[in-house]
């Protein structure tokens, strides 16, 4: 049975904004179109088989949202790994993340940072990275990360922080390989 009439016009209109949103900031906005129309027919054709724990229409969204973008994991890694720091307009930007993982003093401190958070983010594994970009860039609660990942909603603090833990690592890492790669450049024996 599916979603039609007045009841699939307000899914859409209630939840598209969101779902772009995500969809955009995770591989772009041209894939992200794509991805928002896949996620709806899908959503809309099969709502009698929405699960019965889904109590949220946005968290059910977006755990249909997180399996299209698995489509795109090529496409958001290099947007990762190329990320920069300049800001670019609309969603298809990938936020500033108000991590305390990137704070820093100075403007050119925090994006060479923020890059490299970019670049160890593309590392981690999907599951990872799904829950990272829910929580700290969409800002989804503990319940609606857990009705769009299926992790246990008790284990979305202790998941979060251990992949923070192994941004950290990451981090240290890539800064380690700079500072080594400076040093050689600057002793020319």
């Amino acid at each position: 049975m599916s979603l039609t009439g007045p009841a699939a016009a307000r899914l859409y209109d209630q939840h598209v904004d969101a779902v772009y949103s995500y969809a955009a900031r995770r591989v772009g906005s041209d894939a992200a179109v794509g991805v928002v129309e896949e996620v709806f027919e899908h959503a809309l054709g099969r709502q009698a088989q929405r699960p019965e724990k889904t109590s949220s229409d946005l968290g059910w969204l977006f755990a249909i949202t997180t399996a299209f973008l698995r489509r795109h994991s090529a496409t958001e890694r290099e947007r990762l790994l190329k990320w920069t720091g300049a800001r670019a307009t609309g969603s298809g930007s990938i936020p500033r993340a108000t991590d305390p993982l990137l704070s820093s003093g100075a403007e050119d401190a925090a994006v060479a940072t923020a890059a490299k958070v970019m670049a160890a983010v593309a590392e981690l594994e999907p599951e990872d990275r799904d829950l990272l970009f829910l929580v700290a860039w969409e800002g989804c609660s503990s319940a609606l990360a857990s009705a769009a990942t299926g992790i246990p909603q008790g284990n979305i603090r202790s998941r979060l922080s251990a992949v923070r833990q192994e941004l950290r690592r990451r981090v240290t890492d890539i800064e380690r390989a700079a500072e080594s790669i400076d040093d050689r450049a600057e002793d020319p024996s």
